[in-house]
Order: C-alpha cells, then sequence, then structure tokens
C-alpha cells in the first residue's frame, strides 16, 4: 500500500496536470473566442471562382469556395452581430450583380434571399459556429453566366 505522502504527491501532480492541459484550451482573458483558432481563408485558387464584384471582406474570412458549373458555393466565418450580417451579406450579393428576394432572421440562423433578373438565384444561411460569438455563413448562388440573357439581372 502506498504511504499518504506519495498519494497526496500523486493528486497534486495531477491536479498541476490537468491546470496546465485546461489552460492551454482558454487564455483565461474571458475573451469567448481565445479558445478558438482563426478560421483558415480559402486558397487563392478557390477564391479565384467568386464572382466578380462579391466580396466578403467586410464580413469575415472565406474559408472554401466550390464552382459546380451552374452554382458558386461560399463558405465563410464571421464575429458580426447577427443582424448586421445579415444587411453586410445582402450588400455584398446585390454589388455582385443579384437582387436582393427576402430575409428570414430568427436570431438563432438567418436565411438571405437572391434574384437574378425573374430567377431565384440563390440564398446564403447563417448559423452559430463552433466556437462562441462565431457564425457560419452558407452561400450558394447560380453562377450569372449560366443565367439565360432574357432573364439576366440588368
Amino acid at each position: 500500500m502506498s504511504e499518504p505522502g506519495n498519494r497526496r504527491s500523486l493528486v497534486l501532480c495531477t491536479t498541476a496536470a490537468l491546470a496546465v492541459l485546461l489552460a492551454g484550451c482558454s487564455s483565461g482573458s474571458g475573451d469567448p473566442e481565445a479558445g478558438c483558432a482563426p478560421p483558415k481563408p480559402a486558397p487563392a485558387a478557390e477564391t479565384a471562382l467568386i464572382p466578380a464584384g462579391l466580396s466578403f471582406e467586410r464580413i469575415g474570412t472565406v474559408t472554401h469556395v466550390e464552382n459546380s458549373g451552374a452554382n458558386v458555393t461560399m463558405t465563410a466565418v464571421s464575429t458580426k452581430p447577427l443582424d448586421e450580417l445579415t444587411v453586410l451579406i445582402q450588400d455584398a450579393v446585390t454589388a455582385a450583380g443579384y437582387r436582393p428576394a427576402g430575409m428570414d432572421n430568427e436570431g438563432f440562423e438567418a436565411e438571405v434571399f437572391f434574384t437574378s433578373g425573374s430567377v431565384a438565384a440563390g440564398q446564403a444561411v447563417v448559423r452559430k459556429g463552433e466556437c462562441e460569438g462565431q457564425w457560419t455563413i452558407d452561400l450558394v448562388l447560380i453562377d450569372p453566366k449560366t443565367v439565360p440573357s432574357s432573364t439576366a439581372a440588368r
């Protein structure tokens, strides 16, 4: 059987190791994002697929872009408040030649809808991110080059 002093040492060592481990998960600053790594920006080859005129510079970090031929899909991460974020997304997509078609903001999730001419052209879905205070944005837009010329945005 071990001595009481050895047990106490084991408990103290375990407690100290646990404190060091937990300290690595948080800066202790009270900042909710302190334990989260910053989002990794999409590579230049992906960001080159973003439609002309569309910028998320004021919104957040674009983390993934894909072009399926008919659709452009973007994922981004932001720390802006949800109400501000929906307006910024609408402004950014409008600057790229799409038209706003409505918004649904439930406080914990939001959708922003777009048209191009008379065609439903896409939507942005904003949901709580993996880290406290972050929002994940999934934007899908039809590629403006695939819209028939009779319905293209003017």
